[in-house]
């Protein structure tokens, strides 16, 4: 498939992505190919979250092959649509290690709102939860920018509480992303209600008597977290805030807080993010 004849925007089918892929993207000095990066924008262009013709375009060499461009075509012909793409042609080879020097945009600079980091943490997780894998968060680092943007946006309930969350990390170490992830299901449930003393509870450990949830909740934080097993340490911090969540809706006496190798992920009380979906037998 042959390559415009000069730079300009171009609409790109799914059938000329993979043929570019697969004969543009050959050059002995190109980077390696990663699968997840790829898989991961194929999910934000097939949930409709790409932006086309950015000025981050598709860059060819003088002879025709790519010098940035093999990911993100990867991804378009697996997912299939067509975009349009800024194309830049008949550049020269010595530009590749030049490209992509300025720093990362990170979720949090493009979520302009006080606690961003936070709220941008909390996204994350919700986004990663929304796969329904009970048996921890993979994705977790696969998110992209993207998603976490989009799953902020969709989840006002992540900045209801936030400032107090942020509070709770500061005054017992309890981290605030899985925490906002956390009380953002909680408040579509009808425990709402119960979240303002819940925070107030855990900062302050205030009348909490020695079976009180919130108390186990900070005293598993506030020195620094210490797991009693070997799950890491993103989903046992969730799991562990889930469970003192849910025995405190409850009103269970908690003798015990931890989370073990082989326990499935706890989901927040009253909440499910997929409720038609039917639980593996």
């Amino acid at each position: 498939m042959p390559l415009p004849s000069e730079s300009g925007i171009y609409e790109v089918t799914p059938g000329m992505a993979s043929s570019w892929f697969s004969f543009r993207a050959t050059h002995p000095k190109l980077r390696s190919f990663s699968k997840s990066t790829a898989a991961r924008y194929q999910a934000d262009m097939e949930a409709g979250r790409w932006r086309e013709a950015t000025p981050e375009g598709l860059i060819f060499d003088t002879s025709g092959y790519v010098i940035s461009a093999q990911h993100r075509l990867r991804a378009q012909a697996n997912a299939g649509v067509t975009l349009k793409w800024r194309i830049f042609v008949n550049e020269p080879r010595d530009i590749a290690p030049y490209l992509e020097q300025a720093r990362r945009r990170t979720a949090g600079d493009l979520i302009q709102v006080k606690y961003r980091t936070q709220l941008g943490a909390g996204a994350r997780h919700l986004a990663a939860l929304a796969d329904g894998d009970r048996w921890g968060l993979p994705r977790y680092n696969k998110v992209s920018v993207v998603e976490v943007v989009d799953t902020y946006e969709k989840w006002p309930e992540l900045g209801w509480f936030i400032a107090d969350v942020a509070r709770v990390q500061t005054d017992a170490g309890v981290p605030a992303g899985p925490h906002a992830a956390v009380l953002a299901q909680a408040a579509r449930t009808g425990h709402r209600d119960k979240i303002p003393e819940w925070l107030r509870g855990i900062r302050t450990g205030e009348n909490l008597s020695g079976g009180d949830p919130r108390l186990h909740l900070a005293r598993r934080f506030r020195n620094g977290l210490q797991s009693l097993s070997q799950v890491n340490k993103r989903d046992y911090s969730y799991a562990v805030i889930a469970k003192a969540w849910n025995d405190y809706t409850t009103d269970v006496s908690m003798t015990m807080l931890t989370f073990r190798v082989g326990e499935p992920l706890p989901k927040v009380q009253g909440f499910d993010f997929n409720p038609h979906r039917k639980e593996a037998a």
